[in-house]
């Protein structure tokens, strides 16, 4: 049964004639007959994130690829179709954005990067890893990147979309501000260990958390993975990453993982 959290990528690997029935439902949904936005969609994306890029509801997309496999009376409505929002569709400038001077305004544009063939995400997460609490990321894309708002929500990132042409969006990503403390937000993993819990997730999704997580790692702090399986490829972005780690099984079904860094390993 297919529904909102169904992955695009498995999808179409399972059922490689939908990309025909996107490409004509709307104009959006064309570009992932190109390689180019192919790449770009990563397993992690979900139906869901797909029609919010193609600016319709994810109840009318589902219904209409059930359809086209014969299943659509045996696959309820994941939610009540509403409005699909727009380019023009945005919210008032955030105050943290309203005089934000253009020398801490980091600007990237992966426009070329798609049209070139190339994965912009490297590009972006490399950016962002040196963002200063005080800049925000200007992030020009040919289409709204809706998957990245959560990657980058994890690491304390906000967003606001400006009103763009189409085919060329411009999003903002910045840190808000906790108007009590007067400090920017600040999302970090802390000394003591942390537990992540990674089960029942879609391959590459534990990976990229974990990872994510590792970044945001203190010096001396560690990180307590939950898997249902030992990660076998994760082990070696571990390796070159210099950080520690040890597995244990206490159970069927459950692998714990501990990482450290291997200075704070002793």
């Amino acid at each position: 049964m297919i529904t909102a959290d169904t992955m695009v990528a498995r999808l179409l690997q399972q059922h490689p004639e939908l990309l025909e029935v996107l490409a004509r439902y709307h104009p959006h949904f064309k570009l992932l007959g190109q390689r180019r936005l192919r790449r770009v969609i990563a397993p992690p994306v979900t139906l869901a994130q797909v029609a919010q890029m193609a600016g319709v509801s994810s109840a009318e997309l589902l219904d209409t690829l059930s359809e086209a496999l014969g299943e659509k009376d045996a696959n309820p409505r994941a939610e009540p179709s509403r409005p699909a929002t727009t380019p023009g569709a945005v919210e008032a400038r955030p105050e943290e954005l309203a005089n934000l001077p253009a020398s801490r305004q980091v600007r990237l544009d992966v426009r070329e990067d798609i049209e070139r063939n190339e994965e912009p995400f490297a590009r972006i997460m490399a950016v962002v890893k040196t963002l200063q609490a005080d800049q925000a990321l200007v992030l020009q894309a040919p289409f709204e990147p809706i998957p990245l708002y959560e990657v980058l929500g994890r690491r304390g990132l906000r967003h606001w979309t400006e009103p763009a042409a189409p085919g060329d969006w411009i999003v903002w990503f910045y840190r808000g501000v906790d108007r009590a403390a007067g400090e920017p937000v600040m999302r970090e993993v802390g000394v003591a260990p942390a537990v992540l819990d990674v089960r029942g997730l879609e391959p590459p999704q534990p990976m990229v958390r974990v990872l994510e997580a590792l970044e945001r790692l203190r010096p001396d702090g560690r990180l307590e993975v939950l898997h249902d399986r030992r990660p076998m490829f994760l082990y070696p972005q571990l390796d070159e990453r210099g950080f520690a780690h040890e597995t244990e099984e206490p159970e069927p079904g459950l692998v714990r993982i501990l990482i450290r860094r291997r200075e704070a390993s002793a």
